[in-house]
């Protein structure tokens, strides 16, 4: 009986997190729509992206603690609610600011769900099982980038974007109820009873979090491997692919929805050695990272427009990228006790997510700026540049490889510390 309520309320978490992961990526599949309807430059049509993930990003902390305190259900019926609610906002937008606020509620409902489900998960399963799990559940919700690439974005041609973003929001009531439904706590046996909740007790669960140096490496693994994937899903992929690299539409939206079918098998690979071989776990990230700064340099370098075929390894190594960043979660596990797993998590996650709305704002910045340049040398007369053409991504994109190299940099600072207080753990 406990295996079977173990696997239902697994299940469920997971089916809620592919969800809210069609819910963030939905204003990537529309960017270029939205960039019409709103009348938007590259910097606005960034915010509106960025300020999504900064609510995600400043949210993780306190649901952490909430996490901890109250246990996933509650925040996962939550999240959902606040997701459809957000995505109903969107829907009836007629200006920018209006959009902002229906995203900014989307990502205060996805701020809730991912942690949650890891939680689901270390709380039914533990060891090998529940790393497996991790990677396996989490690279499976990353289907949800399918379904706003392909049946969202056809959905919204075929149709209008009232429609559209009102028929996701629907997913996410579904979603809601399966929650009441399906998902059920379980009680893991702690040394500690869960902290009441107050300011004060958040500051000190986070303080508490902070001095441990495997939650700041977990931050740090997260920080280099998940920004350049998320960045190229959530809002800069399909303008790079389809405007700067001239890529039919169609052609485009496969790429992007290869990644989730890279990811889903990497993942495979990565949960049976972090299972299996955890002493590879840290060479895996930084030769992750690394490839991922490498590819994207040779892309940018590359004379002209890239052959198809760039863009395709390209688009592998991208989907091997997020598989990558779950393995900040399976540090954590380690280092961290069950009672502060959550908390510890929030910031954890913080650490892809800050690293992705810094990217994201930095690209749409050199975008315009780039542009304006180029205008400003314009002959009287002479058409203007695309904004979103070739010449200007291949300076913008190099922002993304300086997050990442920084991110190594971090990385290695706090390997050394790990390692030198739990060698055995690490090797």
């Amino acid at each position: 009986m406990k295996r079977a309520s173990g696997l239902i309320a697994v299940g469920a978490a997971a089916v809620t997190y592919l969800v809210a992961v069609t819910q963030r990526s939905t204003m990537g599949s529309a960017s270029l729509a939205a960039a019409e309807r709103f009348h938007t430059n590259a910097e606005q049509l960034a915010s509106l992206a960025v300020l999504q993930i900064t609510i995600y990003a400043l949210m993780q902390v306190p649901v952490g603690f909430l996490l901890d305190r109250f246990g996933a259900r509650v925040l996962l019926f939550f999240g959902a609610v606040a997701m459809a609610a957000g995505q109903v906002v969107v829907a009836f937008s007629l200006t920018l600011d209006q959009a902002i606020l229906g995203r900014v509620l989307v990502g205060l409902g996805d701020a809730f769900t991912f942690i949650s489900l890891i939680r689901v998960i270390n709380g039914w399963y533990s060891g090998r099982r529940a790393s497996q799990l991790q990677q396996w559940l989490g690279n499976l919700g990353q289907l949800g980038q399918v379904l706003s690439a392909v049946p969202f974005a056809s959905f919204l041609a075929l149709t209008d974007w009232q429609t559209a973003f009102l028929g996701v929001s629907s997913a996410s009531m579904l979603a809601a109820l399966l929650v009441l439904i399906a998902v059920k706590n379980e009680r893991v046996a702690t040394s500690e009873k869960p902290l009441a909740l107050s300011f004060a007790n958040i500051r000190k669960q986070f303080r508490a979090n902070l001095s441990n140096p495997g939650t700041r490496f977990a931050f740090w693994v997260h920080f280099s491997t998940q920004s350049a994937a998320t960045v190229f899903v959530l809002l800069w992929g399909f303008p790079f692919l389809e405007r700067g690299e001239g890529l039919a539409k169609p052609v485009a939206s496969a790429l992007i929805s290869s990644m989730v079918f890279v990811g889903i098998f990497t993942g495979l690979f990565y949960g049976w050695l972090c299972g299996s071989k955890p002493h590879l776990r840290y060479r895996l990230v930084v030769a992750v990272s690394l490839t991922i700064a490498a590819m994207w340099s040779l892309v940018l370098l590359w004379p002209g427009v890239a052959p198809l075929w760039l863009c395709v390894a390209l688009v592998a190594v991208l989907g091997g990228a997020g598989p990558a960043s779950m393995i900040a979660f399976d540090f954590s596990k380690t280092y961290t006790p069950i009672e502060r797993l959550g908390s510890a998590n929030g910031i954890v996650n913080i650490g892809g997510f800050f690293a992705t709305l810094v990217t994201m704002y930095l690209v749409g910045i050199a975008l315009d700026l780039t542009h304006a340049s180029r205008s400003a040398h314009l002959a009287l007369g002479s058409a203007a540049p695309d904004l979103y053409g070739l010449e200007s991504f291949r300076i913008a994109m190099w922002i993304q490889v300086a997050v990442i190299l920084l991110g190594c940099l971090g990385l290695r600072r706090e390997y050394r510390i790990v390692r030198e207080l739990d060698l055995e753990r690490v090797r």
